[in-house]
């Protein structure tokens, strides 16, 4: 009976599915999208353009006012990194809106804005356990803080935060005080756990942004040459069709069966700046004229460019887009 239940309540979830790139494998319910990268390569403000497709109304011909309100699905975000500038992205959902609905004046617009971003909700925890413990309490926090509005969307920002603090404190109990940690399950393994639970619960689009910390292949292509970097994370999902650009898990010692209720990759982004290289043997610092030319860069608007991975696709598609001050994206496209 309580099976049927939930199946009934997943049958019935709004369908939502996001043309991220044309010709590219469309983002739908249930899908987990790793988004990975360098400090500053831009996985936050490209989580901003993910979010917007959720907190915006659906524009309908003689939609009136209330009705608008009333649409979109709830957000869910974990800012680990405290890199979430509300205000930002305040901004960037009142400019969408003015631009998806010019019929309605300022008061009107701010009235769509004020009833979106009702339907965001922020969390920061200060630790993977803070975080595990979050995720077990979102069902009782939807029930009594938001039971009429669905979670369509969940992001953890990012997911790598605490994760060698975390590590470091476990192998030193391993170490130090072995009997302590017999039975304990490693932190990361609860996190991914708990967030599989709540993926079978809600079927939300799950974006799990991810520190690109070690180079490992370099793609070219039209826009430029884009950078993948090794899995750091134990136990982490990784698409099977990465592992042909080097792109390897981390622990060769992988095992799914140390995570309950294994969570399956659908597309896992990789960004980099159009400056950012494989280190070179020597390990070179970068010169100065280096740093000039990315100064002028972020004033003209700072470029980003990355690979696409589907597990729905052969290959990997290339893209870019720029972060400027009046827009997130000014350009957005990809190779055929």
């Amino acid at each position: 009976m309580p099976f049927q239940l939930l199946t009934a309540v997943r049958c019935y979830t709004t369908p939502i599915t996001i043309p991220l790139f044309d010709g590219h494998p469309p983002i739908g319910r249930g899908d987990v999208i790793e988004i990975q990268g360098p400090a500053s390569s831009g996985k936050t403000h490209l989580l901003y353009q993910l979010l917007l497709y959720f907190m915006l109304p659906w524009a309908k011909s003689g939609s009136t006012l209330s009705s608008l309100a009333d649409q979109g699905t709830s957000a869910i975000i974990y800012d680990l990194d405290s890199s979430f500038d509300v205000l930002r992205f305040r901004c960037l959902l009142a400019k969408r809106i003015s631009c998806l609905f010019p019929i309605f004046g300022a008061t009107e617009h701010a009235e769509l804005v004020q009833a979106s971003l009702r339907r965001l909700h922020i969390f920061r925890p200060r630790s993977q356990s803070q975080l595990v413990a979050s995720l077990k309490y979102l069902p009782s926090y939807h029930a009594t803080r938001m039971p009429g509005n669905e979670i369509g969307f969940l992001a953890i920002d990012s997911i790598s935060t605490y994760y060698w603090l975390e590590r470091l404190r476990e192998e030193q109990d391993h170490h130090f005080a072995p009997e302590k940690v017999r039975n304990r399950s490693d932190t990361l393994c609860n996190v991914l756990t708990a967030l599989g639970d709540v993926i079978q619960s809600y079927s939300p689009v799950v974006v799990l942004t991810n520190w690109g910390l070690h180079a490992v292949a370099q793609v070219h292509h039209s826009h430029g040459s884009a950078v993948l970097y090794k899995q750091h994370l134990r136990h982490f999902p990784m698409l099977h069709n990465m592992s042909s650009f080097g792109a390897r898990s981390a622990p060769e010692n992988y095992d799914k069966s140390i995570v309950s209720r294994p969570i399956v990759l659908a597309h896992h982004i990789s960004l980099s700046c159009p400056t950012t290289s494989l280190p070179s043997a020597r390990g070179d610092l970068v010169s100065r004229q280096e740093f000039r030319d990315r100064e002028e860069t972020m004033e003209e608007g700072r470029k980003v460019v990355g690979l696409i991975t589907s597990s729905l696709a052969q290959g990997s598609r290339p893209f870019e887009f720029l972060i400027s001050g009046d827009a997130l994206t000014q350009k957005l496209q990809a190779d055929s």
